[in-house]
């Protein structure tokens, strides 16, 4: 379920709570100028935006945004929280600074025939936006009525800034990978049509880094058995860092930095991840194995669902975020409708969080499975090429029949609750296929009936309703 929390997230959910008190606790802006609150609000936005663009250029635009409001502003209180927000936006920039790798050997790369003009796309789309905004702000300027569209052109000058900032860095980046001499690392690599796939064994051979990046120039096709050849990976293997790699005499040049960097088990004779081979034999790791799913009763329907009291906090924080969010919008946008608004909006977010918290689950016996989803219900028998991993990020992918299905398996909350864990429900998976290929004829996967809404959800929408609009019009 759901991806991690990346740093930059930080950022918009700081200034929606600083937005929240300071328009609905504090009174907003105190400036007598009509533009003051939509100027205040767009300040508020345009480092949410930009921060997912470049950390450094939101941090820049959150101390603006902090002096901005010190004039517009008049409680103490109210500039004590958007420098608050300055400061957290400052705090996620500083987690860019590289981290001091370890100690090995440094050799300059190879000088490519040709350096490649990286991000284009972000160079002209910040250089639009700022035209654009610029466009804009002339207009508003020119009239009064006009002022609310200040909400969007702030905004959309700070991405515009920020794209053109992440493009220089990166552009800078590129340079400085083959103007220094870098940390040089003994690799195994997959060549991908523009991608190149790196291993980085640890020095006992147990485990290795497997990481991945863009490169410029497009290698052999890809071959259908992965294979690993010997290189040199001259760089930081960090996420965001810029690497090249050399083999056998050629040299890839990146046109991306580093992504996810994990690390996975690794067969030194191989040169492959051990996962690799774990995967085509759907090995079960009887460490994972709860005794309750390793009876031998192959027709024993099991189980798996979100435990119950964490899907429930995770619904009614959409909802109330939904409605708080709605209702701060409604109270600067439709005055007259707030009400509306609110109501609307929380009944989205709490028929999102049914719909993706509370109703999925999961049932399966040696037959097949049957999945209560988002949408429906699917009934699928298990096949030869039935395959069930998961991907580390609180969700389980799981092939059988004719479907795909992403099963949601966060870490469970409480700890003393009943939920399996990934690994656990991946060995449990793991079982009931392998007993499927070993019985002839199967039964039927088993019935699932998608289960109702509960009724506490309409009083908890009718309870966030009425705080939301005691909060947005205090």
């Amino acid at each position: 379920m759901g991806r991690l929390l990346r740093a930059e997230g930080l950022v918009p959910a700081t200034g929606v709570a600083v937005f929240l008190l300071v328009f609905g606790l504090f009174g907003g802006a105190q400036d007598p100028a009509p533009q003051a609150r939509w100027v205040g609000t767009g300040l508020l936005l345009a480092p949410a935006l930009m921060a997912y663009a470049h950390r450094w250029a939101a941090a820049w635009a959150s101390i603006f945004c902090a002096l901005a409001w010190t004039s517009l502003s008049g409680p103490y209180v109210a500039v004590a929280v958007v420098w608050a927000y300055a400061a957290v936006s400052v705090l996620v920039a500083q987690r860019d600074r590289p981290h001091p790798g370890e100690p090995v050997p440094r050799r300059r790369p190879p000088q490519p025939r040709l350096m490649p003009r990286i991000a284009r796309v972000a160079e002209a789309t910040g250089a639009a936006l700022i035209a654009l905004a610029a466009l804009g702000l002339g207009y508003v300027w020119s009239d009064v009525r006009a002022a609310p569209l200040l909400t969007a052109v702030i905004p959309g000058a700070g991405l515009g800034c920020a794209l053109l900032a992440r493009a220089a860095h990166r552009q800078h980046a590129l340079r400085d990978l083959f103007a220094h001499p870098q940390p040089a690392h003994a690799v195994r690599v997959v060549e991908q049509v523009g991608y190149l796939h790196v291993l980085l064994p640890s020095p006992d051979g147990q485990t290795a880094l497997e990481f991945g990046f863009d490169v410029a120039e497009p290698d052999e096709p890809e071959d259908d058995d992965p294979h690993t050849v010997e290189a040199v990976l001259f760089g930081e293997p960090r996420p965001g860092a810029w690497c090249a790699v050399e083999v056998g005499g050629r040299l890839h040049v990146p046109v991306g930095p580093v992504g996810e960097v994990i690390t996975v088990p690794y067969d030194v004779v191989d040169g492959l991840p051990r996962e690799i081979e774990d995967d085509e034999e759907q090995l079960v790791d009887p460490s994972a194995l709860r005794p309750a799913d390793a009876d031998g009763d192959a027709y024993r329907t099991r189980e798996h669902r979100i435990a119950p009291q964490r899907a429930w906090v995770a619904t009614v924080t959409i909802g109330w975020g939904s409605a708080l969010a709605a209702g701060e919008l409604g109270r600067l946008v439709l005055p007259g409708a707030t009400v509306v608004v609110v109501a609307l909006a929380a009944a989205a977010g709490y028929e999102f969080g049914w719909r993706n918290q509370l109703r999925p689950r999961l049932r399966w016996h040696a037959g097949g499975i049957a999945a209560a989803g988002f949408r429906g219900v699917d009934r699928q028998p298990w096949a030869t090429d039935s395959a069930v991993l998961h991907d580390d990020r609180g969700s389980v992918l799981l092939t059988a029949g004719e479907s795909v299905l992403t099963v949601p398996a966060p870490p469970p909350w409480p700890a003393k609750a009943g939920q399996r864990t990934a690994d656990e429900l991946v060995a449990a998976l793991r079982v009931a296929r392998t007993r499927s290929l070993e019985l002839s004829p199967l039964a039927p996967p088993p019935e699932i009936t998608p289960p109702r809404r509960p009724l506490a959800l309409y009083p908890a929408w009718m309870l966030t309703v009425a705080v939301t609009m005691l909060i947005v019009g205090s």
